[in-house]
């Protein structure tokens, strides 16, 4: 596989969250990610959404300083993955992508990353992506 891939938020909510369902199936992307290192991406902004999300889902917070470290651990620990920054670009680019795509803010984000590190894919099961200009696939 030589294309860049971005992994979306619901990822790894499926796949810290145990999802009975997508569970698996994340499971398999993240184990892909391992094998090709430098080949799938995901932001900054995916780190702190899981974070909060699978907060949520478990009744922890983020003043939980060992609940932060076991969930940063889990995702720092994925081999091969690579975490974007968000920069000033892609703030004022998901504005664009916004009416461009029809994508609320979030997924315009997102997608603005994914847009920077020239990603041909990428990995969600949010439909809203597929208006996008590159492959969703799950």
């Amino acid at each position: 596989m030589d294309e860049k891939t971005y992994l979306d938020v619901n990822v790894f909510v499926y796949w810290l969250g145990g999802h009975p369902t997508f569970g698996p199936r994340a499971l398999k992307w993240l184990s892909e990610a391992e094998e090709a290192p430098g080949q799938f991406v995901t932001s900054a902004l995916t780190i702190y959404e899981v974070l909060v999300i699978i907060g949520g889902l478990t009744g922890r917070t983020l003043k939980d300083s060992g609940f932060v470290e076991e969930a940063l651990n889990a995702l720092m620990g994925v081999r091969g993955l690579q975490v974007e920054p968000l920069t000033a670009a892609c703030y004022t680019e998901a504005l664009e992508l916004m009416d461009m795509y029809g994508l609320d803010y979030e997924d315009a984000l997102h997608l603005a990353v994914a847009v920077q590190v020239k990603a041909q894919r990428i990995v969600s099961n949010d439909g809203d992506y597929d208006r996008a200009a590159l492959r969703r696939v799950f």
